[in-house]
């Protein structure tokens, strides 16, 4: 996808009236929180300081001072790189850039002309992202050459300091626009200000430094949370200071003391699923929205130790599912096997169980698809609701066969015709319903063995109390095997 290319900061010698809000915010941000220039400047102001060292104080200011972070490479790369003249020779150079963030003096802006008392300006390409923000993925700040530059502190003189400028241009860098209503590095014209004020480090504080007044609320691993997003609820721009994200979103905060494997779903049978993960500063790390199909969403992955949101979201204009208020089911387990979303109630009883499941040929991978040579082990494990644990409880096991059959496991663990769901069988009762049940479905089927070809098998567990043995909770989205 071709980046947005954007003129992000044009410092000039005098003032230009903008009308501002405090720490303007340009909508754009990075991704991560961080980013890294490239900088070799050769030689050194009339002061005896470096440029290099300039540059490098003023990235460490940013750095110090805010929740963003600047890295250093001290390696050289042409800020023009990627980039060329245009026809009008003046505005955003052609190009696309080269996605290095990188400095110098230069002449030109990339072959165009600066413009009469600019001092300064930065070149951004943002790609366009969710929640209302474009990522940015390059920064290039070029000094005009026309100008005597030196570094130096206190009171602007005749010479131009080179430090407070780069200090300006990485605040745009950083994703901040000019702000002339309160004093600020960022204002539009250069002037005394030789640090960061308290509007610059807001700012970036503001872009960077974790939820803004939004409600969160801590969860923990192996439990199910049902809400809504509805009118009244925060907004994502609310959440995170800035860009143009009117959908609502609510926020929940799972702290991790090791290494752990999760399944993350949102389920929501009136809106389409977003859900999000993000470090404990809002740093975007996974996200989906249709992985399992339809309007739910599910991340699979493992986290190391650390403090993580978890946004439960949808669009601000629906375009696949119903709407963008309503309710919705997240899941979190820390279950080796594939959650299983959608928990179906015969009764459409409430429930707040988690069912997992999958099909492997080598105990590692679980997939759908297998060759008949392969053996099959398939295994499913329920985690009920936490209000039916302890409880004396039956299981279930069914089989849908695309040949149109229906099985269902007896107590002797036989597969066994039944002619509807309604005179399912059960295969095993317990007096005290575990928060974890694994349950064995199938084990070493080689398709081969049977002469099965382009065959497919539907798997469903399920489980209901004996105080309530119509109601019976199963797994909504099956476990598929397959052979080809």
């Amino acid at each position: 996808m071709r980046p947005s290319l954007q003129t992000l900061g044009i410092l000039v010698i005098f003032g230009i009236p903008v009308a501002a809000l405090s720490f303007n915010l340009d909508g754009n941000r990075w991704p991560d929180g961080e980013a890294t220039f490239f900088l070799d400047i050769p030689g050194a102001a009339p002061s005896g300081i470096t440029w290099n060292d300039a540059f490098e104080d003023a990235l460490a200011q940013w750095t110090d001072e805010t929740e963003f972070s600047f890295l250093l490479n001290p390696t050289y790369i042409d800020p023009c790189t990627g980039f060329s003249a245009n026809d009008a020779g003046d505005g955003f150079p052609d190009g696309d850039g080269d996605g290095i963030n990188s400095t110098d003096f230069s002449d030109t802006v990339c072959g165009n002309e600066f413009g009469s008392g600019v001092l300064a300006i930065t070149l951004s390409t943002a790609l366009p992202g969710n929640l209302g923000f474009a990522y940015l993925n390059q920064t290039d700040i070029l000094f005009n050459n026309d100008f005597n530059w030196d570094v130096y502190s206190g009171p602007r003189r005749q010479e131009i300091d080179f430090r407070r400028v780069a200090l300006h241009e990485l605040g745009h860098a950083v994703g901040l626009d000019h702000e002339n209503s309160e004093p600020a590095m960022m204002a539009s014209s250069i002037g005394d200000i030789d640090v960061l004020q308290a509007d610059d480090i807001n700012g970036a504080n503001a872009l960077y430094g974790g939820p803004g007044d939004c409600t969160i609320t801590d969860l923990s691993i192996n439990t199910v949370i049902e809400n809504s997003l509805e009118a009244g609820d925060c907004a994502v721009l609310e959440l995170y200071g800035g860009g143009e994200d009117t959908s609502f979103v609510d926020a929940y905060r799972l702290s991790l003391d090791e290494e752990t494997a999760l399944n993350i779903s949102m389920e929501s049978a009136v809106m389409d699923s977003v859900l999000i993960v993000t470090d404990d500063k809002l740093n975007g790390i996974d996200f989906d929205d249709d992985a399992i199909g339809g309007c739910d969403a599910l991340i699979s992955t493992t986290f190391p130790a650390g403090d993580y949101l978890i946004l439960a979201n949808t669009y601000a204009e629906p375009f696949k599912c119903k709407g963008n208020t309503g309710s919705y089911k997240i899941s979190i387990s820390d279950n080796s096997l594939p959650i299983l979303t959608n928990v179906l109630s015969i009764s459409g009883g409430s429930h707040r169980s988690i069912f997992h499941g999958g099909a492997t040929s080598d105990g590692v991978e679980y997939k759908s698809s297998f060759l008949p040579s392969e053996a099959i082990d398939v295994a499913a494990s329920i985690q009920p609701d936490p209000d039916h644990v302890g409880k004396p409880a039956t299981f279930y096991i069914v089989a849908l066969l695309s040949s149109g059959h229906i099985l269902a496991m007896n107590s002797s663990g036989k597969y066994k015709p039944i002619s509807k769901l309604s005179s399912i069988t059960a295969f095993n009762q317990t007096n005290n319903l575990q928060p974890l049940e694994p349950l064995e479905l199938l084990s070493n089927l080689k398709g081969e063995k049977f002469g099965l070809s382009n065959f497919s098998i539907n798997f469903y567990v399920g489980y209901s109390l004996d105080s309530k043995p119509a109601d019976i909770f199963f797994n909504g989205q099956a476990i598929n095997v397959t052979i080809q």
